[in-house]
């Protein structure tokens, strides 16, 4: 097993194992989920990135919207635009995830292996964007939201459109006017990558 989604096995068909051991049961998804998922797991992976930037919490965060949605698939399926709703719900997951990691963040043990110096570059490059995005997001969220989704995770304004629920058309305004203001945002915020001196 490589990862949570499967990249390292399939999800509906067990590994052989020794038949000394008892092993738990492994969930058998219905088909018509585990399509849905396969088809869109890699997108979904890629804004959970893009929001959290580690892989490792986009990965905790995708896969309780995994389950969440493996729970809410009957409801997904009788939903007028079930992509929308999957992408609702991996949105609220990733704002749970947010909002537990600050709750414990006080109570949490340092790490025993320190990440290394490109990751923290990464992060460090990337923090103004943050900052503008999230002021973005409070201004106006579904600007933020067709900006990142087109910008950051490279989707199309027609697959953004059907992702929240608006027309290809919508979803390009919206996408324009958050390129707009993102230029504003950045330009506004001041560059607090330089050290104290």
């Amino acid at each position: 097993m490589t990862d949570t989604f499967g990249r390292g096995f399939e999800l509906a068909s067990p590994e052989p194992e020794p038949e000394s051991q008892p092993q738990p049961q492994r969930i058998k998804f219905p088909a018509d989920f585990e399509a849905f998922f396969r088809e869109h797991k890699d997108t979904f992976f890629r804004i959970a990135v893009n929001r959290l930037h580690d892989p490792r919490d986009a990965d905790e965060a995708l896969s309780d919207a995994a389950l969440v949605m493996y729970r809410k698939w009957e409801r997904i399926l009788a939903h007028p635009n079930p992509i929308a709703l999957a992408h609702r719900i991996l949105d609220n997951k990733i704002t749970d995830f947010y909002r537990r990691t600050a709750r414990t963040a006080g109570r949490e043990q340092s790490l025993t292996e320190r990440p290394d110096s490109s990751y923290l570059m990464d992060l460090r490059s990337s923090d103004r964007l943050d900052r503008a995005l999230e002021k973005l997001r409070r201004l106006a969220p579904a600007q933020a939201q067709c900006w990142e989704m087109n910008k950051l995770s490279g989707l199309t304004y027609a697959e953004i459109g059907t992702r929240l629920g608006m027309t290809e058309g919508a979803a390009k305004t919206n996408g324009a006017k958050g390129h707009r203001r993102m230029k504003d945002l950045l330009s506004e915020l001041p560059d607090e990558e330089k050290g104290d001196s």
